[in-house]
């Protein structure tokens, strides 16, 4: 479960953070 959990939040976080940053840029 650990294993799932860590890179799930990690691509979640990517993910996340690029489309907030290019939101903000747009």
């Amino acid at each position: 479960m650990k294993r799932t959990y860590q890179p799930s939040k990690r691509k979640h976080q990517k993910v996340h953070g690029f489309r907030a940053r290019m939101k903000t840029v747009g």
